[in-house]
C-alpha cells in the first residue's frame, strides 16, 4: 500500500500566474492560468530516459559520494562511514534528531514495477513503505521490453527508521540524488581492476553470443541493469553475462580454467543451462566479498546443444576482454 507523502504534490503542483496592478496606473491585469507540463516518457523501451542517466554514466559515478552529497546532516547524525554493499549500492547507518535509528541505502540500480504513480526529481516513480518503519523510493532511468517481462531500472533509497513518517525523508534524499547525479555527479575512482566500472554488454562479443546461441541472432539486448546483461534468441536460448558481489557457486564438476584463473561449472536440467562463475577481486568490501563474473546459457525449448561447451567458450571470451584485478 502507498502512503500519502506530501513532497509528492509538491512535485506535481499547477504553477498560477496571478493578477498585478501595474505601476503606473495601477490597472488590474490578469493572465491566464497555465499547468507545467511534465515530460512523458515511454518506458516500454529499453533505452535511458535521459542521457544523464546513460549506464555508461551511471557506471563512472561514486554512489557512496552520492549519498553524502545529499547532505543527510539534515536529518540527523551521519556515521562517519559510508559503506558500500555490493556495485551499485552503499548505505549510512546514522541516527536521527532523536538519537534513533535511520538507516539509508542507495541502490543505483533497481527495479522500478509501477512507475506510474508518482514523479520524484521529474522521473517516474513508485513510493512503498513495508507498513511499519521502511519505506522504499524508486525514481525510474530507463524502460525496458514488457515483452520480455523486464521491468525498468531506476534509483531507490531505501529509508529504515522510527519515525512517524519515513516516506517523506525517503523521497526527498532521493529528490536530490537524482539532481546531484543530473547536473553534478561525483567521479569515482575506481579500485584498480574493479568490475564496477565495465560494460557487461560489451564484454561479449556478438559474434561470441550467437555461437553460444547456435548461431541465432538475439533479438534483444539488455534489461538486466548496470551490472547484467540478457540475450535471448527465437530458438529458445539465451545467454547472461553479469558481475556481482558476494560468492561464487560450488560445484562438484570438474572446474574450468580460463587462461590460468580457475572457474566453477554447474549444470543443471529443466530446462538444460550451464553456469560458470570465476572469482575476479577479492575483499570487494567490508565483510571480504569478492567480485565475480557470472555467464549462463539457457537452452528453454530444449533443441539438440552442449550448453556447457557453449558456455566455457563465451566465458573464455569474456575473461579475455576484462583486466586482472
Amino acid at each position: 500500500m502507498f502512503r500519502p507523502v506530501t513532497l509528492i504534490a509538491a512535485l506535481l503542483s499547477v504553477l498560477a500566474v496571478a493578477g498585478c496592478a501595474s505601476a503606473a496606473g495601477m490597472e488590474k491585469t490578469t493572465s491566464s492560468r497555465r499547468t507545467v507540463e511534465l515530460p512523458k516518457y515511454d518506458l516500454e523501451k529499453p533505452e535511458p530516459l535521459d542521457q544523464a542517466f546513460a549506464p555508461n554514466r551511471l557506471r563512472g559515478i561514486d554512489v557512496c559520494a552520492t549519498l553524502q552529497a545529499a547532505n543527510l546532516g539534515q536529518y540527523g547524525t551521519p556515521a562517519p562511514d559510508f559503506t558500500p554493499d555490493g556495485l551499485g549500492t552503499c548505505a549510512n547507518y546514522m541516527t536521527d534528531r532523536n538519537g534513533k535509528e535511520f538507516d539509508v541505502t542507495l541502490y543505483f540500480d533497481s527495479e522500478v514495477t509501477d512507475p506510474s504513480t508518482h514523479r520524484i526529481g521529474g522521473l517516474p516513480a513508485e513510493i512503498s513503505d513495508n507498513g511499519s518503519d521502511t519505506c522504499f523510493a524508486r525514481a525510474a532511468y530507463t524502460g525496458a521490453e514488457p515483452r520480455l517481462f523486464a521491468a525498468p531500472r531506476g534509483f531507490e533509497i531505501q529509508l529504515r527508521g522510527e519515525q512517524d513518517d519515513v516516506c517523506s525523508p525517503a523521497v526527498q534524499i532521493l529528490t536530490d540524488v537524482v539532481d546531484i547525479v543530473r547536473t553534478k555527479p561525483p567521479i569515482s575512482t575506481r579500485v584498480s581492476g574493479s568490475l564496477a566500472g565495465f560494460d557487461p554488454c560489451g564484454v561479449a562479443d556478438p559474434a561470441a553470443v550467437r555461437d553460444a546461441m547456435m548461431g541465432a541472432t538475439p533479438d534483444s539486448t539488455g534489461g538486466e541493469g548496470l551490472y547484467g546483461c540478457e540475450w535471448i534468441a527465437d530458438n529458445g536460448v539465451s545467454v547472461e553475462v553479469s558481475f556481482n558481489v558476494g560468492s561464487v557457486q560450488s560445484s562438484d564438476q570438474p572446474g574450468l580454467d580460463l587462461s590460468g584463473v580457475p572457474a566453477v561449472v554447474v549444470p543443471s536440467d529443466d530446462p538444460p543451462t550451464c553456469e560458470i562463475e570465476w572469482e575476479h577481486r577479492q575483499n570487494a568490501n567490508q565483510v571480504g566479498d569478492s567480485e565475480y563474473v557470472h555467464v549462463e546459457v539457457m537452452n528453454m525449448d530444449n533443441i539438440p546443444m552442449d550448453t556447457c561447451a557453449n558456455a566455457a567458450n563465451l566465458a573464455q571470451q569474456v575473461r579475455a576482454k576484462l583486466p586482472t584485478a
